[in-house]
């Protein structure tokens, strides 16, 4: 008996082969999605996270305004601290590129090589990853800048600009026009004494605490360090020294010179008393000298103290301190891949729901279609456990190789290389080996057939219960739809709806189908959609030319510019810490429509604020300055729309008073034309067109991730409303076959047993479409993208909403037309092979 039933199992595929292998493909689908997303973003995560490791990322680095005297870097590093200077240049090329150069690394942010050797000799040059893969720069090539010629003799990464940033402040990197390049070290000494790079030499430093200190030890000590304006060289700082600390130095000196003349006056008094006799009136007059001197010595005491706690240059060598986690440069394409793991694990869970539900109905189908077979063997005294090792045996089989298929594809070069390619196309990575999760080998190849077995077997048990007559005659349970009064109407309708009634429990699994699809789709669409606003906000929003952020501020503002004031403040959501951006702005500022509160504690809030952080109008909201170890709380008194970054408005006035600034003071430059400013001069220059850049950049690093859950959604759904429909035609299959017996045509077939899907159909689409919305709103809403600096709404236009539902009515109508051709193949026929 076993031989016969193992021959039914081939003779079951074969005549069925449609069915299984659109089961097949669903299968296939779902784990290749699953594994090649989850599979990268594992690979970019742990790889990333190896490499870093392996080049010895730094825990933090600061920069300094002069830089560090030997004995101050000798005491840290005998407390057990790394520190390593990596100063750097900015040099121009081709008039709109620009490559940061630094010395070699020895020790802390070490250069992974991709391809060639590290630069040894003059004139040789390592070139960052992705400038030269945006500018098709290979090694052997030669590369000018500084008056030089380099030769490139190696590309490769570095993990302190994993994101290529420019400035840290900067909304996305331009690695088609900003990269990085590293010559050995007395090359570059030799490129500091030419002065040629366009901006001055920054003096940062990288360190690894080695578990000696804390980050906040390390800046408590650093806060410590001194200097003087001797110590600088640059003119620009200079200049600004004179004009602000250098005020310092008159005060002091009037003081001293008023004590030097009291000084005099006694000495010249004591001098006349040797010759002049006393008399009381000099004896007086003796007293008055030494008063006025002792009350200017008091004075110069008690002046200096005050000029000290005004002029305080304690601490001021520490221009800038951040953590590696607080780094946007750092571990920024594994943040991303956060993401997409998240992603993927959903959409892992949601297809598992699906294929359970999908393998349940196709099992129920085809058990239904076997019953009598069932019942005669039964009746013949194969046992139970016979029969549910048969039935279970080909589902479980086609499960397990479909699953293996899914996962051998989602590991293989169409797999999560693909998904790999958008990351690598952004952020700057070496070469990752590709990462094999056993977990997602369990998900692919051992879930789907262990589902297939439980139900296959619960359905079996079931039907096995009934008694051998009821199963050998295929009575099927009668639905209660038959009981509903329908009133009069056309016999074409009124059939219609009772077929509806009677396969009710399928088109409920067809509409489910479609709701766990719709959520993949959904997914997508949000992405894509969050994406779009961005690239039109960031742009919209954007009314300047040219925002100059000044490092070393001119007396005045040069014309044409508005002047501002910004204070960066953190503040922490989703365990990442933000830089928010706290402008101070005067009333007639053109390039931002806020309304500003005569206060300082009544704030205006960027939009991208609002939806990232949830907060309205009335709300409070706390920033924390980390340098000054403060704490500010505002009110929020409205909200503009400013999408491009996290910015806080107050008046000018207000935000210089808050934060002790003198009057008239600014540090940035707003303007809709270039201005004649000195670079040097300046932290960074921002420009609309770098702001439509970073716009672009989501939908670039997304692109893979929408195209490839939209694509498999949209067969996912193909396959599921097919199959599902297939067997609604299949369970009638009697049916269809006795009414043409009666003389009906195929049309009119059609309208029986297939038009009623339209309305279950419309009626599943018109319900699914706002669910799947609201529920990907509720999982992803506000944190979409936690590590990013980007809060944009993600509601869909009305346009978007009808798109979907027409989609949905084409799919339905091209597959509607495939099943019209199984509706001819149903003969007369099928009656007597089924009659008693």
């Amino acid at each position: 008996m076993q031989k016969v039933l193992r021959k039914r199992i081939w003779r079951d595929f074969k005549s069925n082969l449609p069915r299984y292998l659109a089961l097949s493909l669903l299968i296939i689908l779902a784990m290749y999605l699953v594994v090649s997303l989850v599979g990268a973003a594992e690979t970019i995560i742990r790889g990333s996270e190896n490499a870093d490791s392996r080049q010895c990322v730094e825990d933090g680095d600061f920069s300094l305004f002069v830089p560090m005297k030997d004995e101050e870097m000798e005491d840290l590093e005998a407390d057990g601290v790394t520190i390593e200077p990596q100063f750097y240049m900015d040099y121009e090329i081709d008039e709109d590129h620009t490559i940061r150069i630094f010395a070699n690394r020895d020790e802390v942010n070490r250069i992974d090589l991709v391809k060639g050797t590290l630069a040894e000799k003059e004139n040789e040059l390592v070139v960052e990853r992705q400038f030269a893969e945006k500018n098709d720069i290979s090694a052997g090539d030669v590369i000018t800048f500084g008056g030089r010629e380099f030769t490139v003799t190696g590309i490769g990464t570095t993990p302190d600009y994993d994101n290529v940033l420019k400035s840290l402040g900067d909304t996305g990197c331009d690695c088609l026009h900003f990269g990085t390049g590293f010559v050995a070290a007395d090359v570059y000494d030799t490129l500091r004494a030419e002065e040629k790079s366009i901006k001055s030499e920054e003096y940062y430093y990288a360190y690894r605490l080695n578990g000696a200190m804390t980050d906040d030890e390390l800046k408590d000590r650093l806060e410590k360090l001194e200097f003087t304006s001797g110590d600088v060289e640059d003119p620009f700082f200079q200049e600004y020294w004179d004009r602000t600390m250098g005020k310092k130095d008159d005060l002091t000196d009037g003081i001293q010179e008023l004590l030097d003349g009291a000084k005099e006056l006694k000495e010249l008094k004591a001098f006349e008393d040797g010759i002049i006799e006393y008399t009381d009136g000099t004896k007086e007059a003796e007293d008055g000298s030494n008063e006025l001197l002792d009350g200017i010595q008091e004075l110069k005491d008690e002046t200096d103290d005050m000029i000290d706690d005004i002029f305080s240059e304690d601490a001021q060598n520490l221009m800038t301190f951040v953590k590696a986690g607080d780094n946007a440069r750092i571990q920024a394409a594994s943040g991303d891949q956060e993401l997409y793991r998240s992603v993927g694990t959903i959409a892992g869970a949601i297809l598992l729901i699906l294929i359970s539900y999908v393998l349940s109905v196709f099992v129920v189908h085809s058990i239904d279609q076997e019953s009598a077979v069932i019942g005669a063997l039964y009746a013949l005294g194969v046992k139970r456990k016979n029969l549910m090792a048969h039935y279970v045996t080909l589902p479980t089989v086609i499960t397990f190789v479909s699953g293996l298929i899914g996962t051998l594809l989602g590991y293989s070069s169409l797999g999560v290389p693909i998904q790999m390619q958008d990351c690598y196309n952004y952020y700057s990575l070496p070469d990752l080996d590709v990462i094999y999760m056993p977990y997602l080998f369990i998900y692919g190849i051992v879930v789907p057939p262990v589902i297939s077995i439980i139900v296959n077997s619960l359905v079996i048990r079931k039907r096995l219960s009934k008694p051998v007559l009821t199963m050998i005659r295929n009575e099927q349970k009668v639905g209660n739809g038959k009981d509903i009064k329908l009133g009069n109407m056309s016999f074409m309708n009124l059939f219609k709806i009772r077929q509806m009634l009677r396969e009710s429990r399928t088109g409920f699994t067809v509409v489910f189908g479609m709701f766990v699809s719709l959520l993949l789709a959904m997914m997508s669409l949000e992405i894509y959609t969050y994406c779009a606003n961005v690239n039109r906000d960031y742009v919209n929003d954007t009314k300047y030319e040219y925002m100059y952020t000044y490092k070393y501020p001119t007396e005045e503002v040069p014309e044409g510019g508005y002047e501002a004031y910004a204070k960066t403040l953190k503040k922490k959501i989703y365990g990442y810490n933000f830089d928010i951006t706290v402008m101070g702005l005067t009333e007639n500022n053109p390039f931002f429509n806020v309304n500003l509160s005569d206060s300082s504690s009544k704030v205006a809030i960027s939009s991208s604020i609002a939806y990232k952080y949830g907060l309205d109008v009335g709300d409070t909201l706390t920033l924390k300055d980390d340098e000054a170890d403060k704490i500010y709380a505002f009110e929020i008194a409205s909200v503009a729309q400013y999408a491009p970054s996290f910015m806080v408005f107050m008046p000018y006035d207000k935000a210089l008073e808050l934060f002790d600034e003198p009057e008239d003071y600014f540090n940035v430059v707003f303007s809709d034309h270039a201005l004649d400013v000195e670079t040097g001069r300046l932290y960074a220059t921002t420009t609309k067109t770098d702001v439509k850049k970073a716009a672009g950049i989501f939908s670039d690093i997304m692109q893979g991730m929408i195209l490839t859950i939209g694509g498999v959604s949209v067969l996912i759904f193909i396959v599921v409303m097919y199959l599902m429909m297939k067997v609604m035609i299949d369970r009638s299959s009697f049916n269809i076959a006795l009414i043409k017996i009666f003389g009906y045509r195929n049309k009119e077939v059609k309208k029986m047993y297939l038009d009623g899907n339209f309305y279950i159909i419309t009626i599943g689409a018109l319900i699914s479409i706002p669910l799947t919305k609201w529920i990907m709103d509720v999982a992803y809403e506000p944190a979409f993208v936690p590590n990013i600096a980007c809060g944009i709404d993600k509601s869909f236009p009305f346009w978007m909403y009808l798109a979907i539902f027409a989609g949905i009515l084409i799919l339905y109508f091209i597959i509607n037309h495939l099943l019209i051709r199984r509706i001819r193949k149903m003969v007369p026929a099928e009656v007597l092979k089924n009659r008693e």
